[in-house]
């Protein structure tokens, strides 16, 4: 499910840079200065979505406290006690929040298509983001994943059938986009992303849970 959304956002980034930008055969005078700007326009979704992965490195294996309330100057409450939770950053649950973010700006991006084109930072911005927690999420974790959900009688099996799932999942991505957008519109495959996005939340949520072997 993420090939399919990674792979074909990949290929359809022209057309959001085209409605970002304007067309760029359109501006450009030669084959070269179009070259240019298209590898120009997709630097700088690449420099706003590369942070992801050092915020995966950071952030994995350790604990985050997030309190319910807002404690006082001479408060001694500390992270674990009843006013606060733990979260620990498994690839799991660093999974879950990257298809999660990249759900919900699939959706604003979809929904408000036409009012984004005219705010060409906005837009930029936003569909970088989704980038960006595909890195922090699912492009980091589906790597690591294997070796802490399959058993080791199983595990070098599994892990080829979900490769194999991946590329499966990047040529509908690659194959579909671009036709799909031709005939429904730009603004109806975010949408659908949006929900693949979200399909794949619950799917990690339902069968990973806590990481644990799905073989046993």
């Amino acid at each position: 499910l993420f090939d399919v959304t990674f792979y074909g956002n990949t290929l359809f980034e022209p057309l959001v840079l085209e409605a970002a930008f304007g067309s760029h055969s359109a501006n450009a005078s030669n084959g070269y200065e179009l070259l240019e700007t298209t590898v120009r326009d997709s630097l700088v979704i690449s420099l706003l979505s590369l942070p992801g992965y050092f915020v995966t490195v950071f952030l994995i294996g350790r604990r985050t406290c997030v309190c319910r309330s807002i404690r006082s100057s001479s408060s001694s409450t500390r992270c674990g006690s009843a006013s606060c939770f733990t979260c620990e950053q498994t690839p799991v649950y660093i999974q879950m929040q990257g298809f999660f973010c990249m759900s919900l700006l699939y959706i604003i991006i979809g929904l408000f298509w036409d009012f984004l084109s005219d705010i060409q930072w906005l837009l930029l911005v936003l569909y970088a983001g989704t980038f960006f927690f595909a890195n922090y999420g699912p492009n980091t974790t589906t790597f690591l994943l294997p070796s802490v959900t399959y058993s080791e009688e199983c595990r070098s099996t599994l892990n080829g059938i979900s490769a194999a799932a991946g590329k499966v999942g990047a040529l509908v991505g690659a194959s579909v986009f671009e036709p799909a957008a031709d005939m429904w519109g730009e603004n109806v495959i975010m949408m659908c992303c949006g929900c693949v996005s979200l399909l794949a939340f619950v799917l990690t949520k339902v069968c990973l849970g806590r990481g644990g072997s799905c073989c046993r």
